[in-house]
């Protein structure tokens, strides 16, 4: 009698581990922490969120060894030793994407957030790979178009991590469990951009739009239009004031607390600039590269509270800037060109450092590493010195079809 007891708890038990590992949920659709969603009931299939628990997320994960993490062009995740660079995990997402688009992951506590392109947003033990949760979005294996989530680098705020995606939605879960808090439906399926936030507020760009919301409980506080402009363009916020460049040639300063009323406006040289993700804002300083008609690319620094005219920087190649920084008094990127890429300009003054380019294109984003630059080439981790000037080049085996139409993304993660 006793050992069927036994038997019946560890079976009990062993089913309520399953359980817990398969459960699948519609989200959390309270109406305390979504009440004031304009699209609560989910009507089809395509809108339906699910969620699958794998292990409880504690808040006190550590990094165990010091790692790069790759995102791929292909859409997969990988990790590196970063003594030996020897991979050490992959993560594959399971809904057939197979490219990246301008997404990143996000790193907290030695927790990886991380999504597709499609409709798959995970978040992953940094050290081995594993999986805390996984939240499918309502987008199934059958999607309208090759990507459903493009942009979002998933900016994380309390509890809450966000995002937007092309089935119109912008979306607040919760960090710990990958339930969804609150989300509401935006005019457009434009949403290449990730949203930014200041202590309060949510903004987001969605076609010719601009959004705010109360980042907590996702109250809508503004919507401002602008006639039939795009608003494609990476934002930037501070506590007063969001930042927003036009799809052709203007830059607009809004006024959070005042209904986005237009604080200034910047007209760029040329009618039609590519401002795209090059925007930095930094104190009173508000940067961006512009490729002015596919004639040259600019770079150009405007006073943040009046918009005036700080410095213009012309580059010496006629390419796209591709990848835009800053770091202390430091102005970084590189372009789409083939040679001449890499550029370094002084913050203050726009003025162009001469600089040694290095051996390979850089396919990756410039990641600050112990006041180094550091990024990824075709065959190479590499190392720039910014007071030395040099380079310091380390094979590397990304072991994938190399395809730089998209940029690879990475971060170095510290032991703690």
């Amino acid at each position: 009698m006793k050992n069927k007891v036994l038997l019946t708890t560890i079976f009990t038990a062993l089913i309520s581990v399953f359980t817990f590992a398969q459960t699948m949920s519609l989200g959390s659709d309270d109406t305390e922490t979504n009440q004031y969603s304009n699209d609560q009931v989910a009507t089809s299939i395509k809108e339906i969120l699910n969620t699958t628990y794998h292990k409880d997320i504690l808040g006190d994960e550590k990094v165990e060894k010091d790692l790069i993490i790759v995102l791929k062009n292909d859409g997969q995740l990988t990790s590196y030793d970063l003594e030996s660079l020897d991979q050490k995990w992959n993560i594959q997402f399971t809904d057939s994407s197979n490219n990246k688009m301008n997404n990143r992951f996000n790193i907290e506590n030695a927790i990886l957030y991380a999504t597709s392109t499609q409709k798959e947003i995970i978040a992953a033990n940094v050290n081995d790979g594993s999986l805390y949760w996984k939240t499918e979005i309502g987008m199934h294996n059958e999607v309208e178009r090759r990507y459903d989530i493009n942009g979002q680098h998933l900016p994380i705020q309390g509890n809450l991590i966000f995002l937007a995606s092309n089935n119109k939605q912008i979306y607040a879960f919760n960090k710990f469990t990958g339930d969804k808090v609150w989300n509401y439906k935006l005019q457009f399926p434009y949403n290449n951009y990730t949203p930014v936030l200041n202590k309060d507020n949510l903004v987001i760009p969605n076609a010719p739009y601009v959004y705010s919301f109360k980042s907590q409980t996702g109250q809508p506080i503004w919507q401002r239009g602008f006639g039939n402009t795009p608003m494609y363009s990476l934002m930037q916020i501070n506590d007063k004031k969001a930042y927003v460049a036009s799809e052709s040639n203007k830059v607009y300063a809004l006024n959070i607390n005042d209904m986005a009323s237009i604080a200034w406006e910047y007209e760029t040289e040329y009618n039609y600039a590519t401002i795209d993700n090059n925007t930095i804002l930094d104190g009173d300083t508000y940067y961006f590269a512009a490729d002015t008609e596919g004639k040259i690319s600019n770079i150009v620094a405007l006073n943040s509270n009046n918009g005036e005219l700080i410095w213009k920087t012309s580059l010496n190649n006629e390419e796209e800037v591709r990848y835009f920084s800053k770091y202390n008094n430091y102005i970084f990127g590189f372009t789409k060109a083939d040679t001449n890429a890499f550029f370094i300009l002084n913050s203050s003054d726009g003025k162009q450092l001469k600089i040694n380019q290095p051996k390979e294109k850089i396919l990756s984003n410039i990641f600050i590493s112990e006041g180094n630059l550091t990024f990824l080439t075709k065959s190479y981790f590499v190392t720039y010195n910014l007071k030395s000037g040099k380079y310091v080049y380390r094979d590397i085996k990304l072991e994938y079809e190399i395809n730089d139409a998209f940029n690879l993304y990475f971060e170095i993660v510290k032991a703690n």
